[in-house]
């Protein structure tokens, strides 16, 4: 059971004689202030007990009641007693109210020290499970607040990247196929959610740097020359730069400026072995493969003669291996559970 933080306003010397033992020998702390008003400087300095013990047979206990209400804002699960007993000068308790702002338990004194250990034992015991009650409550709302977060921030990347497939019909549904392939090779290969999440944005936006290169230039079918092929290729610095400028999506702008870096390349602009350099090989693999399975402006849809070799020729040279192995492994169960063509 929780060991409660209990105060006690009091300046009977007889009443904290004989309460303080028997709160102490239940395992719970004690604080004994002497009237209302300290008790709400103490409240006001944030300490902040499970449950308040006002002695009605003192005065100075009603003084600057407004602790009352001051425990109440700042411990919702708290509860609140009063010590009652006959002849005193506020003998009768005030008016319980279950689960509403007046509701008070009384002690009644002469204290009889199992009834008084029982009645502040229920109370903890019900403060512990209200505490249990409101962090399963806020839990349920931080994760409510992380999955709007969440939405908005894939719907903000999805507008960014539908940006580049209103400009270049050749690019219509790539960032989806790709963002799509991307996350069932890093399942394949074991990735958490966070390193998944990453991928998915960079997959999503890996092609928004194509906004700076001319339309023109994105559908000339003549070959290009070596200045008009280095434009094009630096749109991924350009798409890495324009994600930087969002403090959620700057740990995807490496993958973004190197998702046609070479395998041994890449290790000189991230680190091997971490998980962005695997994430940054899946993305530079899935892309490749879906650039050469579609069509584009100067060509149509490679064959399988073409881009199998290249993929696991490429395996360990330019390509990363894990990365290779694992969407081959995708694409042949695929094609396994693809129903037979018709006679």
């Amino acid at each position: 059971m929780l060991s409660g933080n209990i105060m006690i306003v009091s300046d009977r010397p007889e009443v904290l004689g004989e309460l303080e033992p028997i709160i102490e020998a239940g395992d719970h702390l004690s604080l004994a202030v002497p009237d209302g008003d300290e008790a709400l400087r103490m409240l006001r300095d944030a300490v902040v007990p499970d449950l308040v013990i006002s002695d009605l047979g003192s005065e100075h206990s009603l003084e600057g009641i407004d602790y009352v209400w001051r425990f109440r804002e700042v411990n919702r699960v708290g509860r609140h007693m009063v010590i009652v007993e006959d002849g005193a000068p506020f003998s009768r308790p005030p008016r319980v109210v279950e689960g509403g702002a007046e509701a008070f338990t009384p002690l009644r004194r002469p204290f009889r020290l199992t009834e008084v250990r029982d009645t502040i034992d229920t109370a903890i015991r019900r403060v512990e499970r209200d505490i249990g009650s409101l962090r399963g409550e806020m839990w349920r709302e931080v994760d409510r607040l992380h999955q709007t977060v969440r939405d908005v921030r894939q719907e903000t990347v999805t507008a960014l990247a539908a940006t580049i497939a209103a400009r270049d019909p050749y690019m219509h549904g790539h960032a989806t196929r790709v963002a799509a392939l991307c996350l069932r090779v890093g399942r394949l290969l074991r990735l958490g959610e966070k390193d998944l999440g990453a991928l998915e944005d960079a997959a999503v936006l890996h092609e928004i740097g194509k906004g700076s290169v001319p339309v023109e230039l994105l559908h000339k079918t003549e070959p290009l020359s070596a200045a008009e092929l280095e434009r094009i290729r630096a749109h991924a610095r350009t798409g890495a730069e324009i994600v930087r400028q969002v403090p959620s999506l700057r740990r995807v702008a490496p993958l973004i400026e190197h998702q046609g870096t070479d395998h041994r390349e890449l290790a000189r602009h991230v680190e091997p072995g971490s998980a962005d350099f695997l994430l940054a090989g899946i993305l530079h693999v899935v892309d490749a493969y879906d650039a050469m399975t579609h069509a584009r402006s100067y060509r149509g849809a490679l064959s399988r003669d073409y881009w199998e070799p290249f993929l696991e020729q490429g395996a360990g040279h330019a390509l990363n291996p894990l990365a290779v192995r694992a969407l081959l492994q995708a694409v042949r169960r695929d094609e396994a559970q693809a129903p037979p063509l018709a006679a």
